[in-house]
């Protein structure tokens, strides 16, 4: 949830920002785009240093990162600065977002981790509509500058929280230098590289229609307010859902049927808007039903494709390639639709291709480790 606060804070928060701070369209979507920019580059190299040094004391160091570059962003006073701490705060967010889901792989076997996945991945869809909801009316009360202070006391607290009562097992604890070794093997590991090409795709569609969804109710005669609230359903449904989803996988050991009749549900819903064919609001609760499982999925899946030393290298992987769908997804539709003259029917047709996609490789490619097996 830091994660989400932090990363989601400046969109309701624009409008005041820029009355201390003069800055174009474009740069606030370099704002933006500059927190995502660190989970590029570091993910693979924090997975690597999970297995030589303290994963807790790695975890503490992000979250402080996070919070001198919260705190500076609450202090600065001109564009590049403010550009450069928000570098800052996704370097640490880089490293939480990394290990905090090798946690769950610790404390949760594999009969049990999709609920410990499930409760795992409420996280970022609550953070993202606290903020979005919470965070521009704050504002007005106690400034811009004000929430981040917020965002980092919160972050602070988390940062007291793990320093006191995370206990890792001792045998988790800084892996030795053979195991480390052994994971650089997951390169040859097809079944990483198509999850990861799952998670790139879902968080590119995803990122997309969050950019864009607003304006595509507002275009079909919706007021901002709906509008903005039915392209949330995206995320609110992913708070109750992703739990149920995560005990069903437990209970029923079947992970990917769920993840290919979630898609599908996706596929219909994008196809159906790009053609305001069915009532808006069930095509959006659509499309929050189809998206829960994917997240839940991804990470409860990784640990049956990878050894149990190569899940961290294996996170690392799933991060760069969140990043990239992130930062790839809302500029590519947004050029679809400028090369279109706003044609969302067009752009939304494409985001279902996204969804056929990811069924395909799904249904043709993944498959699970069996002992003693190497996916190759």
């Amino acid at each position: 949830m830091g994660f989400a606060f932090s990363l989601q804070a400046l969109p309701p928060l624009f409008s005041q920002i820029a009355k201390d701070v003069s800055f174009s369209n474009s740069q606030e979507g370099m704002l933006m785009g500059a927190y995502a920019i660190p989970g590029i580059f570091l993910p693979l190299l924090i997975a690597y240093m999970a297995n030589r040094f303290d994963m807790k004391a790695m975890i503490l160091a992000g979250l402080l990162i996070m919070i001198v570059g919260v705190t500076a962003f609450s202090l600065a006073g001109f564009f590049s600065l403010l550009f450069f701490c928000r570098l800052i705060a996704g370097v640490g967010a880089t490293v939480v977002i990394v290990l905090a889901p090798i946690l769950i792989t610790m404390f949760f076997d594999e009969k049990n981790i999709g609920l410990g996945m499930g409760i795992f991945n409420i996280a970022v869809p609550t953070g993202t509509v606290l903020a979005a909801n919470l965070f521009g009316y704050l504002g007005g009360v106690v400034g811009w500058r004000g929430i981040m202070w917020i965002i980092a006391g919160y972050l602070a607290v988390v940062l007291a929280l793990v320093f006191f009562a995370l206990y890792l097992p001792k045998n988790e604890i800084g892996n030795n230098s053979s195991s480390s070794g052994s994971s650089s093997n997951i390169g040859g590991n097809l079944g990483v590289w198509l999850l990861a090409a799952i998670w790139a795709l879902a968080n590119l569609q995803l990122l997309s229609y969050m950019t864009f969804g607003s304006k595509l109710y507002q275009s079909l005669g919706i007021s901002v307010q709906s509008a903005g609230f039915l392209t949330s359903l995206i995320m609110l449904v992913s708070i109750f859902l992703a739990p149920i989803i995560g005990i069903i996988f437990d209970k029923t050991g079947r992970k990917k049927p769920y993840l290919l009749i979630g898609s599908f549900i996706s596929l219909v819903s994008f196809a159906f808007l790009a053609k305001n064919i069915l009532p808006l609001p069930l095509l959006a609760l659509g499309l929050g039903i189809g998206f829960t499982p994917i997240p839940v999925f991804v990470f409860a899946y990784l640990p049956q494709i990878v050894k149990p030393h190569q899940i961290g290298m294996g996170m690392g992987i799933l991060t760069v390639a969140s990043n990239l769908g992130t930062t790839i997804g809302p500029p590519a539709l947004g050029s679809i639709l400028d090369l279109t003259a706003g044609n969302f029917s067009i752009a939304f047709m494409g985001l279902s291709l996204v969804s056929l996609i990811i069924i395909l490789i799904t249904w043709l490619g993944l498959k699970p480790l069996k002992a003693g097996q190497n996916y190759l």
